[in-house]
């Protein structure tokens, strides 16, 4: 299949239109995990204040199929820590905030998606904040929005909005990622002191493609609700797997479970970092949208080479066999492994090996920063690994 393929089923890695669509609404694209900060909602000059949106996205779709097939509800819970960590890691890469609010938004077809559904969505926030708060990370539930709206959602959408408020003094930005800097990866697989399960790595971004790479025709086939009905039977759930399947690669998880693998935050950790090493950390990206590739929205003039991945893991290597998808292509959908990545001088990179270690999580070094030779301002990203080299540009 081309390398386009999640363009095909209807996403996009890059979000071009989404940049395109704020150009032509006057509204500037700067690159940012965030629109803007404003000036403090409290009055206080020393503190900015965000706000910040994301979800689940087409993971839902994952939890509703394994509802089905299982019986248990149980799948839909991760979807309130999918919609809540894709907010809480965003804002962790601009620095430690203080006390963070948030409000969470459903939309539901009714007929499918039961009172009893919801129940465990609802229930799962307010565990996952209870745990946060063990690691000094206070998040306060706000209520928020469900809207019956089975016209519209052929199942669920699970969204979330982060607000908060931070010290400008302890303020992070990519603009100080600089030559000379390495990149620590964060693996985003095994199991960490706070998870009750191992990791797949899937995160929340990716799921319309890796769904339709893994999952048979026959699940659309008994189910026509998640799959939308415009799409080109070429590329629509053209893997070979029922969600209950259990190939060997996957160690026991079955296709379902790996692709509903809840996010996992790295906020317990980035705190511990901030506390410790502050403004020593020149930069930290989030490898969501644009994969490996996001780094080419931040800073300026940089050439980001990774040359040491961690390995890919098993649901990727399934993802792209079974969906015919370039390498290239992988590398810029999927995170691949390590989802979070640090910036800052190599001396400090035992003390980050040795934090990680402490709450279950791999660290590495797996690449660093040069000077873009070809640009001033724009950056860009070479991947080396087992699967081949590939070059990047905005």
């Amino acid at each position: 299949m081309s390398t386009d393929k999640y363009q095909q089923l209807g996403a996009s890695a890059k979000k071009t239109g989404v940049h395109k669509a704020l150009a032509q609404a006057g509204l500037a694209s700067n690159h940012s995990y965030f629109a803007s900060f404003s000036d403090d909602i409290a009055g206080d000059p020393t503190y900015r204040s965000f706000l910040h949106a994301d979800g689940a996205g087409t993971k839902c779709i994952v939890a509703y199929l394994m509802a089905q097939e299982t019986g248990d509800l149980k799948w839909f819970r991760g979807l309130a820590q999918d919609a809540l960590v894709m907010n809480l890691d965003d804002i962790f890469c601009i620095g430690r905030p203080e006390r963070l609010q948030i409000s969470n938004t459903i939309g539901r077809n009714a007929r499918l998606i039961t009172d009893e559904a919801l129940s465990e969505i609802m229930s799962s926030y307010a565990e996952l904040t209870e745990m946060l708060k063990s690691y000094d990370i206070n998040i306060d539930l706000m209520g928020g929005e469900t809207a019956d709206c089975g016209d519209t959602v052929r199942t669920l959408v699970v969204d979330a909005v982060m607000a908060g408020r931070i010290k400008a003094e302890n303020l992070i930005s990519t603009d100080n990622v600089r030559p000379g800097d390495i990149i620590v990866g964060l693996a985003n697989t095994g199991r960490t002191v706070y998870e009750k399960s191992d990791n797949s790595s899937i995160a929340s971004n990716g799921l319309t493609l890796a769904r339709h790479c893994m999952l048979a025709k026959e699940n659309a086939a008994r189910y026509p609700e998640i799959i939308d009905p415009g799409l080109s039977s070429d590329v629509a759930y053209v893997g070979p797997f029922k969600a209950t399947d259990t190939p060997a690669e996957l160690a026991g998880m079955s296709v379902g479970e790996a692709l509903a693998s809840p996010t996992r935050t790295f906020a317990p950790l980035l705190a511990r970092i901030y506390s410790v090493l502050g403004q020593e950390v020149h930069g930290v990206i989030h490898n969501t949208g644009g994969g490996q590739t996001k780094n080419l929205r931040f800073g300026r003039g940089n050439h980001y080479i990774k040359n040491d991945l961690f390995p890919v893991p098993p649901l990727f290597s399934l993802i792209q066999k079974y969906g015919e998808v370039s390498s290239s292509e992988m590398y810029r959908v999927f995170n691949m492994g390590h989802r979070i990545e640090l910036f800052l001088e190599e001396r400090h990179f035992a003390l980050i090996d040795t934090m990680a270690k402490e709450l279950g999580i791999s660290a590495k070094i797996i690449g660093h920063v040069e000077k873009n030779s070809g640009s001033e301002t724009d950056n860009q990203v070479t991947i080396s690994s087992g699967l081949g080299t590939f070059n990047y540009l905005l």
